[in-house]
């Protein structure tokens, strides 16, 4: 557990056992508690102290959610989702639950978090000219939590070029499961960022109190024009894999066409010898060329070379090779 009490003088690093009511009673100092966890104390902390709804802890103990806004008589509760890293297989998200109140925040998460310790940073060097309240914090995890999807999504980009250009050169099976595995990648983001969109049509209301939405709306509509590219980005690319998708099945069928048309061929041609070759195998006493001619043979090779020509050049004109 984490305390950290802002102030017009600075912040201020709480590593004793606060006085609770004194601190949430406070109009001049702003709360940021934040929780690994919870355990069994931080819950006892969260129902006992701050007076947070049942299904609120809950959700922090189920890290299974997804971005959601609930509205509660004197407090919010939020849910972010930060992005891992891709491992080459799927995109990963870890859950952020944040409580925000008349002077308080509260960030839960079950292991360390990335997003919160450059928020910290960020509310405690850069704030832009802006009072730091619980609204003002809870902006600037979601500004950090929304950034970190561009750099997955300029990843999955780049890897979506490089696999066109492969498909057209070479299209192999690898290349159609990776395909289909980056479809399910940008299925998830587009999940996620969707409701966190729609997470963000709440957060940006004027009338949600502890948000500060007329101080905070120029940083609020940022977050939110981010999101919107995000989610352009994401359907870009959804529907660029599913046109390849189709352009791997075309050149598959293209090559099996090929395929086919070039044994037809050979099996025409192996026709057209074996009828000739064959008629020398009946049990006829003379045949024509007679079998005592010297030139009979030559003269048989002759025309099964003329019948294999004559195959060829008719196959060639109806463009099979």
């Amino acid at each position: 557990m984490h305390l950290t009490v802002y102030n017009a003088q600075g912040s201020r690093e709480v590593t004793t056992p606060p006085n609770w009511d004194a601190l949430l009673a406070s109009t001049s100092d702003v709360i940021w508690l934040d929780i690994i966890g919870p355990h069994e104390d931080d819950i006892k902390l969260m129902r006992d102290v701050f007076h947070f709804h049942p299904l609120a802890i809950e959700d922090t103990r189920n890290q299974r959610q997804r971005p959601k806004v609930d509205e509660y008589d004197d407090h919010l509760f939020a849910i972010l989702n930060p992005v891992m890293q891709m491992d080459g297989e799927e995109i990963a998200f870890r859950e952020l639950d944040v409580f925000v109140g008349r002077n308080y925040i509260v960030t839960v998460h079950p292991g360390a978090e990335p997003v919160i310790e450059e928020a910290r940073q960020r509310v405690g060097q850069t704030r832009m000219g802006m009072p730091i309240t619980a609204g003002y914090i809870l902006y600037v995890l979601t500004d950090l939590v929304v950034d970190r999807y561009f750099p997955i999504l300029d990843s999955i980009g780049a890897e979506v070029e490089a696999l066109e250009q492969s498909l057209l050169d070479k299209p192999t099976q690898e290349l159609l499961t990776r395909l289909f595995l980056l479809k399910r990648m940008l299925a998830e983001l587009w999940r996620v960022v969707g409701q966190q969109r729609d997470m963000f049509n709440v957060l940006s209301r004027r009338d949600l109190p502890y948000m500060d939405a007329e101080t905070l709306q120029y940083q609020l509509r940022d977050v939110y024009d981010h999101l919107l590219r995000i989610t352009d980005m994401t359907g870009t690319y959804r529907d660029l894999l599913t046109s390849m998708v189709d352009l791997y099945m075309s050149s598959v069928s293209n090559r099996l066409n090929r395929v086919v048309n070039r044994l037809t061929v050979v099996t025409v041609i192996v026709g057209a010898l074996a009828v000739i070759t064959g008629f020398y195998g009946m049990n006829f006493e003379t045949t024509w060329p007679p079998f005592a001619a010297e030139w009979g043979v030559p003269f048989v090779m002759l025309m099964m070379a003329a019948a294999v020509t004559l195959i060829l050049l008719l196959f060639r004109r109806l463009g099979w090779f």
